[in-house]
């Protein structure tokens, strides 16, 4: 993973500390910390609400890269 992952770039544009993105989608600043470095991939309420936060400017594609992103993409069309 990258070294400065596009939520943490959202982040600090936004002048938020990982705890306050953390009660935004309902998770602790752990979780947060995790995602930004790439330790951990959100699971999807959490990548859903990062999306909706961040206007789609965080993606799944940052975590799951695109082609995989695509493939969920077209799943969740045809469900």
């Amino acid at each position: 993973m990258e070294a400065d992952h596009p939520l943490k770039k959202w982040r600090l544009a936004h002048n938020l500390t990982p705890a306050e993105v953390g009660q935004k989608i309902g998770c602790t600043r752990l979780s947060v910390d995790r995602y930004e470095s790439g330790r951990r991939r959100p699971k999807q309420p959490y990548l859903d609400r990062i999306v909706v936060m961040t206007d789609g400017e965080v993606t799944a594609s940052d975590w799951l890269g695109k082609e995989a992103a695509d493939v969920v993409a077209k799943r969740q069309a045809s469900a």
